[in-house]
């Protein structure tokens, strides 16, 4: 049985001398749609029309031309099946090896048209491809005996090794895994504009800066703790920087079962508080830092209630976040029309916090850091059971703010925060001085330290003497692990390891 067919359906002729030359010397037979037939003829080689090898002609305007079972049976045959190879004989078609194919141009359309393009919106439409795309997964699913070839700029490599005998497994599984990327963006783009033009996809008023553009697209799925199961009961319209602040205040509330209030400022928390109301909450996270919760968000786990909207009123907020905000509340924010309100659903059962972040050239996704840690005493000093619980209380909090990332707290209080510090001896320090100026330092009162990473020296303790820190928890890990365990056993120290790290960059 020959193997040795190509199919080309292409919109971007470049290097298609290259690539039919380097084919037909190395004994293929070629087969190719409309436009990319007549190009070929044109070029002077020979090749069949699609319509020679299957039992419809092309139809719809073009929609329909490989859609065959013709040309899919000759891509999907497993050749090592002999049922598989008998289907073919039987319906007489020919096992394709080749695949080349590229897209309608729908990119280049949309961007032809930028702010505009649902007024071209048939154009977009007649420019979304159907068949291609099934090429190309075809071929790339069955890559095992299929070459596919979906960039232009492979062409030569693929003929240099088709003459050296060099198109094996491995570089068949790099071309199918360019083509189902190929496949994905091209769907992605797509779903972007439809998503768009159905206002799934919301146009911010610009992005991170004024200069920027930005937009924010909601999932189709509904979970808890997100901006797509929040009502925004008042307020101007939310921009690229307010969703991300939201985004990472959902996340950090999230932590927490007991009363909470946590206030944020560039996505990472400035004061973190609890207490028996809603108002102690939101009073204790803002000792923490007075000055740095101005124009930051505010989110906690409790009603809003007319005492707490009092209190917050006082100084300028961006956002508030509550499951429910009494209606005395409301009417003490309402007086403040840029204030956004968002009440959210802070159910724990129905949360998906995979996180994915684009950069240059693709994106990267990570799982939400769920592993419960481990709170290991790895000083001679005893830490009574109550004292466990607020290490292991801070260390939960530490994990949401920015790396370098340090808190010092003190009973039931967070005292001072520091975060997106390059050193995190720097990152103590400014967190200690944050807390002996919060209005409930107690000097006489014993502190903790929480640390999202390892501290590699022991200079740390000097600071704990200082400053009567007597309780530290942290990941552990140093290969300076032994020499801190002394150092804090010499000052009666008690420290805690978890095994679990909590960067956050």
């Amino acid at each position: 049985m020959n193997n040795k067919t190509a199919l080309i359906s292409i919109t971007d002729k470049t290097n298609l001398d290259l690539l039919v030359k380097g084919l037909l010397d190395n004994g293929y037979e070629i087969v190719a749609t409309t436009s990319t037939y007549k190009a070929i003829r044109d070029l002077g080689f020979k090749a069949k029309s699609i319509e020679e090898i299957t039992s419809f002609p092309e139809m719809l305007g073009g929609r329909v031309k490989t859609l065959q079972p013709e040309v899919h049976g000759g891509i999907l045959a497993d050749l090592s099946k002999e049922d598989h190879q008998e289907d073919l004989k039987k319906h007489k078609i020919s096992p394709i090896s080749v695949v080349v194919c590229n897209l309608y141009p729908f990119e280049e359309v949309l961007n032809k048209y930028k702010d505009d393009a649902s007024d071209h919106h048939d154009e977009l439409i007649e420019n979304i491809d159907i068949g291609g795309i099934t090429l190309i997964r075809a071929a790339s699913k069955n890559n095992k005996y299929v070459s596919l070839l979906c960039d232009p700029s492979d062409y030569e490599d693929f003929i240099h090794r088709l003459e050296n005998n060099q198109v094996d497994d491995n570089y068949r599984l790099y071309l199918a895994a360019k083509g189902f990327k190929t496949s994905a963006n091209y769907d992605k783009l797509i779903s972007s504009y439809f998503n768009k033009i159905t206002k799934k996809e919301k146009t911010l008023r610009y992005g991170e800066n004024p200069q920027q553009s930005a937009s924010f697209v909601e999932n189709d799925k509904k979970t808890s703790h997100s901006l797509n199961t929040s009502d925004i009961l008042q307020g101007k319209e939310l921009s690229y920087n307010n969703i991300l602040d939201i985004d990472a205040a959902y996340q950090a509330i999230y932590e927490f079962d007991d009363l909470t209030c946590i206030a944020l400022k560039h996505n990472t928390p400035c004061g973190i508080g609890f207490g028996n109301t809603t108002l102690n909450a939101y009073v204790n996270a803002f000792n923490v830092d007075p000055v740095s919760i101005f124009g930051g968000i505010v989110i906690t786990n409790g009603i809003v209630d007319d005492d707490a909207a009092k209190e917050m009123e006082k100084t300028f907020l961006e956002i508030i976040i509550a499951p429910e905000f009494t209606p005395q509340a409301k009417e003490v924010l309402s007086k403040k029309k840029n204030l956004r309100l968002v009440q959210g659903d802070f159910n724990k059962e129905n949360v998906d916090f995979t996180q994915t972040r684009s950069v240059s050239g693709g994106q990267l996704t990570q799982s939400y850091l769920s592993q419960p840690i481990e709170l290991n005493n790895v000083t001679s000093k005893s830490i009574e059971p109550f004292r466990l619980d607020q290490l292991e209380r801070l260390y939960k909090a530490v994990r949401h703010v920015k790396s370098n990332a340090v808190i010092i707290g003190q009973e039931d209080y967070i005292l001072g925060i520091s975060g997106g510090q390059v050193s995190r001896v720097d990152a103590l320090d400014k967190a200690i001085n944050n807390a002996i100026k919060n209005t409930n330092y107690n000097s006489d009162v014993a502190l903790f330290l929480a640390s999202d990473g390892f501290f590699p020296f022991n200079d740390v303790v000097d600071y704990c003497k200082q400053y009567n820190i007597r309780y530290i928890i942290q990941p552990g890990g140093s290969k300076n692990d032994e020499a801190l365990i002394q150092a804090c056993n010499e000052n009666n120290i008690g420290m805690i390891f978890t095994n679990v790290r909590y960067f956050k960059h």
